[in-house]
Order: C-alpha cells, then sequence, then structure tokens
C-alpha cells in the first residue's frame, strides 16, 4: 500500500486560506490536519490539492486562467526538486532498528514498542542501500507534472524544431526526476528534440545553497534555543515505547531519537513497503497531534532561517539564489531572441527551490517574520517544498507583433497555483506580468544580494 496520505485524507474546508499561500492559519486548524505536518515530505498531491481544496473548495489540481487575448504561451522556464524520495540517511535507520534491537535485549520495550521494534525492521531493510533514492511515488509525481504541463500550454510543444534543455544536479534522484519528466513529454510530444545533462558544472546556479552552507545559528542563538527548548519532545513519548527506565537513561538520546523518528515518520509518505499498512502501523501512533505539530514547527522554522528571508541570518539563503535568477533570466533572453528552446527544465533539490521562490518573494514568501513563535501560523514549508515541488515561468508572445501592447507576458506558477510578484510590480492583467518590468526586476534582485 502506498500511503500517498499518510496521517488522514484531507479534510480542508474549515481551514481558510485567502489568495496569498500565507494568511493567518490559527494552531488548532493546523493541528486538524497533520498531512501538512510533514514538512517538505510531503507527497506532491497532498499539499497542492489540500491547499487548492482549502482556497477553493476542490480537491483537484488548480483551474489556471485564461491567456489574455491576442497572446500564446511559447517558452517555460521552470525548475523542479526532485520526487518522492526514502529518507536521506541510512544512519539514522540504522540508529533507530539498532536502539530497539538493544533495548528489546534487555526487556525495555512496552507491548508497543515491540510492536514499533517489528515495523522498523520492515523500514530499515525496505530502505537498505536506497536512503535517498527516488521512489515510484517520486517518479510518477514528475510524470504528472509533465503531463500538465503539456495539457495546460499545448502550443509551447507543438510544431517541429521544438528544443527541450534539461538539466539536473549530480545527485542521482534529481537526475532521474528529469529522466521521468523528459520521457513522459516524449511520450506525448513524439517531435521535440530533447537534451538531457546531469553535471557537477550547474551546481553553482541549480542549488547554490549546497555550496555556501546551511545557515550555523542554532542552540548558540538565544531565540532559537529558547523556541527548540519550548517544543521539545515531552516524555511521553518515551514512556509509550520503553518500559525500562534505565533503557532509557543507557541508550536514549531524547532529543535525537524522537526528531529521527519523526523524520521515519514523515518519510513513510513517499515509499511502499512490502506487507506493512503505512497508515496504520505503530509509527503512526507514536506522536499525538500536539507532538507532530511541535515538531513540524522545529522543521517549519528550519527551513525558514537557512532558505528564507529570516532575519537572523541576514537573508543568507535567499542569497544563495541569485545565480539561479541570473541563469533564469539569460535563458529566457536566449529563447526571446530566436533559440528554438520550448523550455529550459532544471531539476535539483528544495534547497534550490525554496531561496528562488523566497527571493524573487512570490506569494510573499520571501516576506521577514521576526516572532518566532508565531511563524508557524503566516509561513508554512509544506506550500513551497513539497517532493516534486516546482517553479513554472510562463512567457507569452503576440500573436500580432504589430498590434499594441506589451510584446512578451509572463505568470508564475508554484505548484501549479498562479502566484505573484510583491505588490509593487503591477501585473498587466490578471496575473500576467510584462516581461520587460519581470526582467528589470530580476536584474535588480541579482545586483541587490551580490556580496
Amino acid at each position: 500500500m502506498n500511503a500517498l496520505h499518510l496521517f488522514s485524507t484531507l479534510s480542508v474546508a474549515t481551514l481558510i486560506f485567502s489568495q496569498s499561500m500565507y494568511a493567518a492559519v490559527s494552531n488548532a486548524e493546523l493541528e486538524s490536519q497533520p498531512d501538512f505536518f510533514s514538512s517538505n515530505y510531503i507527497s506532491y498531491e497532498a499539499s497542492v490539492k489540500g491547499i487548492n481544496k482549502v482556497q477553493s473548495g476542490v480537491y483537484d489540481f488548480p483551474k489556471l486562467s485564461d491567456t489574455p487575448d491576442g497572446y500564446s504561451p511559447f517558452y517555460i522556464s521552470h525548475y523542479g526538486r526532485h520526487g518522492s524520495r526514502y529518507h536521506y540517511s541510512q544512519d539514522d535507520y540504522n540508529y533507530i532498528a539498532d536502539l530497539f534491537e538493544k533495548a528489546a535485549a534487555e526487556s525495555g520495550l512496552t507491548p508497543f514498542g515491540l510492536q514499533l521494534y517489528a515495523e522498523m525492521k520492515q523500514i530499515r531493510e525496505d530502505a537498505d542501500k536506497r536512503a535517498g533514492d527516488l521512489t515510484p511515488l517520486g517518479r510518477e509525481q514528475h510524470r504528472g507534472i509533465a503531463r500538465r504541463m503539456v495539457k495546460n500550454f499545448p502550443s509551447v510543444f507543438s510544431g517541429e524544431n521544438k528544443k527541450i534543455d534539461a538539466k539536473s544536479t549530480m545527485v542521482v534522484r534529481c537526475a532521474l526526476s528529469m529522466t521521468s519528466f523528459c520521457q513522459e513529454l516524449s511520450k506525448m510530444c513524439p517531435n521535440l528534440n530533447i537534451d538531457n545533462d546531469a553535471s557537477e558544472k550547474y551546481q553553482e546556479y541549480m542549488c547554490h545553497g549546497k555550496v555556501i552552507g546551511d545557515f550555523s545559528g542554532g542552540n548558540s542563538n538565544p531565540e532559537l534555543a529558547a523556541f527548540y527548548e519550548k517544543r521539545g519532545a515531552g516524555d511521553d513519548v518515551l514512556n509509550k515505547i520503553f518500559s525500562n527506565k534505565n533503557v532509557i537513561k543507557k541508550y536514549v538520546n531524547k532529543d535525537k531519537f524522537v526528531k529521527t523518528l519523526y523524520y521515519m515518520l514523515i518519510s513513510l509518505q513517499g515509499v511502499d513497503v512490502d506487507n506493512l499498512d503505512e497508515r496504520n502501523c505503530s509509527l503512526t501512533k507514536v506522536f499525538t497531534s500536539s507532538e507532530l505539530a511541535s515538531q513540524w514547527q522545529a522543521q517549519n522554522l528550519y527551513w525558514y532561517k537557512d532558505y528564507a528571508n529570516c532575519p537572523l541570518n541576514g537573508g543568507v539563503g535567499i542569497k544563495s539564489a541569485r545565480f539561479l535568477v541570473e541563469q533564469i533570466r539569460k535563458e529566457a533572453d536566449a529563447a526571446i531572441a530566436g533559440n528554438g528552446v520550448a523550455a529550459n527544465l532544471r531539476f535539483g533539490h528544495d534547497t534550490g527551490l525554496l531561496p528562488l521562490v523566497a527571493l524573487l518573494n512570490l506569494d510573499g514568501i520571501g516576506e521577514a517574520h521576526t516572532d518566532l513563535d508565531l511563524l508557524h501560523n503566516y509561513w508554512q514549508d509544506f506550500s513551497v517544498i513539497p517532493m516534486a515541488g516546482n517553479l513554472q515561468i510562463v512567457f507569452y508572445r503576440k500573436d500580432n507583433p504589430n498590434a499594441s501592447g506589451c510584446q512578451y507576458l509572463v505568470k508564475f506558477l508554484l505548484n501549479e497555483r498562479e502566484v505573484k510578484l510583491p505588490a509593487s510590480k503591477k501585473t498587466v492583467v490578471g496575473n500576467y506580468y510584462d516581461w520587460n518590468v519581470v526582467r528589470d526586476y530580476f536584474t535588480e534582485i541579482v545586483r541587490a544580494v551580490k556580496p
């Protein structure tokens, strides 16, 4: 069984979002939707369809606005995160299973703990030598995005001599995501000339955050230390699993153990473990809703402070995206000039996508928030970087170049939902911007964030 929605089927009619992704959301409303607490592990459809259900009442992919009269889409600039994967660390799988083994050997597990131990052995065995690997669900996510891209913008991919320039980082799950996406494009549009490449050469702009390293804040910062201390797991989780306090004292680092169990839990959304009902296994019963909320809030802050516009780190996370913004501008200019490329497809990581979206400040994702205790009410990671999360910048050209009006329009799709630049950047109509305005904005951004 594949647990697409691990915790529950999303019933989100009571959760109120405005047109911005980051309208205020109460703690009670968030706790009523535990799938959202999967952070960046949330499966693509659970995130996209769930948020669309919240905003429109329709549990499906968002309906896009009509193309402005007199224009046709002709080019797409894209950045996509890899699809669903196994948890990234084999050490974490081993750590949990080995700790259970030691506790069991000393009769230190409750009946619940023994059941969880048996299931964790299955989970570790399934993940053996597969940590970080793309899963079948991850491949299908990218095939689905490709199908909808062609359906939404057929004129981009129709005609002869259309080129698709697809690049990925050297990480295998990214390259396989690219392959799945491009295979689907080729199946739907055999006329396309698709070039795939994966190289360390592209790392500089595709995922520069990995180059500069994560923000090194943490418990040395008093604001962060206070935040994490309030959200540390209580003893209830340990008492649910371990029957012997000496075993806990001997083997268990509480913070590490609970955080790793959280990772094990949320990673189940992307995998299909043989003979294990992921939805009903004991791992889904470890945390209460409030404990799960606390784990997610800590994870949510991690993504905000390292890769968005966090005042505590001087915006180091968003600065890493300046290379990607510059590359997008250059390649768009080349496509407009007539190089024959219909789409530039880039496949990377959450650490590339989040800084890009935050630097562009789409739908307020790049806003600075100073009250960490309320951050989760205004800024949520699951809306931006689900597995297979993506940004599509769609370019439109006038059908009659001699007609009055802007020659080129663009709109932004974050996870296939139309989003907007900051209010200071005015649209021409609806969610469509003059490319000259957007191009100047890109140039302005790059200049502003250069060291």
